[in-house]
């Protein structure tokens, strides 16, 4: 399977952890780093985003949407990322492809884990009821990403409109607007199973389960935190779910069985911590 990531600006350490599992979990895996830094690690090929850039990602960037907002640049390349993803796989002649955020790690093959998959739509995790994530996503028609491009551009070209409609008046992030995309469009998308309930095997984590294992960013003595937006926060609060981690293999136990997490979403980036072992 073809692994892409995306970074901008300095390049993290957990980064070559989340890649390591990787290669650690898929074997056979093809690793490719959009960047715009160097990057050298053994089995990844690193494109310059310089290499890759199109008429669509140029207007992204001149819209300048996050500018004035925050002063947080994870906003903006975040927002990137959407459409350098589809430039790099566009350069690789690469249809199919995983990604998720650089922060999380993988436990499972895609072969294990391929059952889960829908083909012709945009394979991708809830966070909120209202929130897309890229705790793990796949796609395997890159003419339906570019679909999803395409309303995503379309957002942050009238974004009073959508502001005023979809979100209060907010400014929208890459999470809503993927959402908003779905909304709109949800023969493009299939959302992954993040509860037991809705889990054949395996169940996948937007974020939540890596926040309540292993803390969130910049925060101390975190762990076990549970953000009341996400979808799985209530049943976390109450033990109808139970995520633990056991020589650094995660599950969730739900009604006497244990659910194996295909990733791990690691917001306090403390990514060593939690490397798969064996």
């Amino acid at each position: 399977m073809n692994y892409l990531y995306f970074q901008t600006g300095q390049i993290p350490k957990y980064l070559e952890y989340s890649i390591k599992s990787v290669l650690k979990s898929d074997p056979d895996a093809n690793i490719y780093l959009a960047s715009d830094q160097a990057y050298n690690l053994d089995n990844v090929q690193t494109v310059s985003t310089a290499n890759i850039e199109s008429e669509r990602t140029k207007e992204i960037k001149n819209l300048k949407y996050f500018q004035s907002w925050n002063n947080n640049p994870l906003w903006e390349s975040s927002l990137l990322r959407i459409f350098y993803l589809y430039e790099l796989a566009n350069y690789l002649k690469c249809n199919s492809f995983v990604h998720f955020d650089s922060d999380v790690l993988l436990y499972k093959s895609f072969t294990d884990i391929s059952e889960n998959m829908i083909n012709n739509k945009l394979n991708i995790t809830p966070l909120t009821k209202d929130f897309l994530v890229f705790g793990y996503s796949y796609i395997d028609n890159l003419s339906i990403y570019d679909d999803i491009c395409e309303s995503i551009l379309k957002i942050y070209k009238n974004p009073k409109y959508y502001e005023e409609n979809y979100y209060e008046g907010k400014k929208i992030i890459e999470m809503k607007a993927l959402y908003i995309a779905y909304h709109q469009n949800p023969e493009w998308f299939n959302l992954l199973p993040i509860h037991p309930k809705d889990a054949k095997n395996f169940i996948f984590d937007p974020a939540s389960y890596g926040q309540y294992i292993g803390g969130v960013d910049k925060k101390i003595f975190s762990k076990k935190f549970i953000d009341g937006k996400h979808l799985v926060s209530s049943d976390l609060r109450t033990k109808v779910i139970k995520p633990k981690i056991t020589k650094n293999i995660p599950t969730v136990g739900y009604e006497d069985k244990n659910f194996d997490l295909v990733n791990l979403h690691v917001h306090s980036k403390k990514l060593k911590n939690y490397f798969p072992k064996g």
